[in-house]
């Protein structure tokens, strides 16, 4: 049986802000969601609703959360540091991943969850 990541969610007090993060930033599409009773955000990898986003009322308790962070691959890393540098959105960490043609960066979205950015 194949098993693959779904979807991720994030919780947010800033839902344009974090449909902007992640539509400009990291190249995803707002798109169909389900009229759940709550609001919200999917948003797509092409066909797939990759990032779910809900809003919330309180900041979410990040004390008791192990999540580090979540991570997108592209086809070529360069366009995403241009799309970031005229954004003016900082990021760290671009280094090569060892053993690969692959390198490595990281952001943080507006709710405080760190995003790794990767691709040759």
């Amino acid at each position: 049986m194949a098993v693959r990541i779904h979807h991720v969610n994030i919780r947010t007090r800033d839902l344009e802000g974090t449909i902007a993060f992640y539509t400009e930033a990291v190249g995803l599409t707002n798109g169909y969601r389900p009229n759940f009773n709550f609001p919200g955000a999917w948003l797509y990898d092409v066909a797939e609703p990759v990032v779910h986003v809900n809003l919330v009322p309180h900041e979410p308790d990040r004390s008791q959360n192990a999540f580090d962070h979540v991570a997108f691959a592209f086809d070529a890393l360069d366009p995403v540091l241009a799309r970031l540098d005229r954004l003016k959105i900082p990021y760290g960490g671009l280094k090569a991943v060892p053993g690969s043609d692959l390198r490595q960066c990281f952001v943080i979205d507006p709710n405080g969850v760190t995003v790794e950015l990767q691709g040759p």
